[in-house]
């Protein structure tokens, strides 16, 4: 048999993998791929039956130690629990049939999470909630003028240098560099998490980049304009839905963050797995009074989602909500909706899915878990494409966590 046959049995919250056939380089992504589909539903306890595999490869091993690790750094467990006397062979010579076999401890019963609330039902899905400090709130840092980027009137008198540093998020447009003139050709759609710096270039490559802050080593972006706030989170909440192929768009996620923290205006980082994002990014610099949203050179300098992109990757996304906001503030801003009050700028990071924890997650580790782990694919700037007929809409996420910093 050159095929690998997968069976399904479910024992209590366990999942039991059962394989017949040949685990070699050719069959090894598909049981990966079948894997990663119990992840993605949420089953976190998978355990393996390779009593009728006849043939374990090198490419095979690989892939079990993968799994291994990735489902052990979510605080779930990967364990064959029988196998043929091939498969044990092979696993012992290279030192891993008791790693892998090694019965999982039965896992404790999770007190309750300090500061939970009894969860909320809306829309379809469950917001279990953790009230981290309910009297923290933070303070929104507005810069630059966004109304010039019409007209691509940016000048180096427009420049404005962050630095990365603990506990600090930002959006906007800039390019990493620590002067105008060095990033004149690539200015595009940034993200501030914490000590790491993202952003898509304006310079046609189309590629992000980023720089991670470790040790001594500080990230730098010049800014056009933008917003900052102070990770002051009050909430943390994970959002579900116990039905398959629930979605959540982004203004019903917003209304209901809204009134669980009984806020106008509120500061979030948001880590989901998407259901399909709408949004835009530059294609070219803005500065020089280039004609970027004149036609027809629109369609060659701003990229537009011409479907719901990154259909079930993993997104981190920075912005601001904000229910009738000032004048002032109204220009970072755009209505989230035509059905609603809310006005929001958000930017997302598109990464290669990789499963989260369920309990216990910390937001700094998940982000640098996530620059190493999984690859930077997009950044887009969020958007409700509300045309008749052919408009796609707005984003949708399928479950996830949400960090929420009332302003004050």
């Amino acid at each position: 048999m050159n095929n690998l046959e997968i069976i399904l049995e479910k024992l209590g919250d366990e999942m039991v993998v059962k394989c017949t056939g040949r685990l070699d380089a050719n069959q090894a992504g598909h049981l990966n791929g079948y894997i990663d589909s119990l992840v993605r539903e949420g089953h976190y306890q998978i355990s393996l039956d390779l009593t009728a595999v006849d043939y374990l490869s090198s490419a095979g091993i690989r892939s079990l130690i993968t799994q291994h690790k990735n489902l052990t750094a979510v605080n779930g467990y990967f364990q064959i629990k029988a196998m043929s006397e091939n498969v044990r062979q092979v696993l012992s010579m290279v030192g891993l049939a008791d790693f892998l076999s090694k019965r999982p401890e039965k896992s404790k019963k999770t007190p309750a999470t300090k500061g939970a609330v009894d969860p909320i039902e809306s829309n379809g899905f469950t917001f279990i909630i953790n009230t981290l400090s309910p009297k923290n709130k933070s303070d929104v840092h507005f810069f630059g003028d966004p109304e010039k980027l019409k007209n691509s009137a940016y000048t180096p008198a427009d420049a404005t240098l962050i630095k990365s540093g603990d506990n600090t998020f930002g959006i906007g447009l800039g390019a990493l560099g620590d002067t105008f003139e060095d990033c004149k050709f690539r200015f595009g759609e940034f993200i501030q998490l914490g000590k790491s710096i993202a952003y898509l270039p304006g310079d046609g490559s189309k590629k992000p980049d980023y720089i991670v802050g470790t040790g001594q080593l500080v990230a730098s972006l010049t800014a056009l304009y933008g917003l900052q706030f102070t990770g002051n989170f009050s909430h943390l909440v994970r959002f579900e839905s116990d039905k398959h192929g629930n979605t959540i768009s982004v203004s019903n996620l917003a209304e209901n963050l809204s009134k669980i923290t009984n806020s106008k205006q509120l500061a979030v980082v948001i880590i989901a797995e998407s259901a399909g994002l709408t949004g835009t990014s530059l294609n070219a610099s803005p500065v020089d009074g280039k004609k970027i949203f004149s036609f027809p050179e629109i369609k060659e300098t701003v990229n537009f989602t011409t479907e719901p992109a990154h259909n079930k990757l993993l997104t981190l996304t920075v912005g601001l909500f904000s229910d009738e906001p000032g004048n002032e503030i109204k220009k970072f801003l755009r209505p989230i909706s035509p059905d609603s009050s809310l006005h929001a700028h958000l930017h997302a990071a598109v990464f290669t899915y990789i499963a989260l924890k369920k309990t216990d997650i910390n937001l700094d580790e998940t982000i640098h878990y996530l620059f190493d782990t999984a690859e930077l694919k997009d950044i887009l700037h969020l958007t409700n494409d509300t045309r008749e007929i052919t408009g796609l809409g707005e984003s949708h996420f399928v479950h996830g966590f949400c960090w929420i910093a009332p302003i004050g």
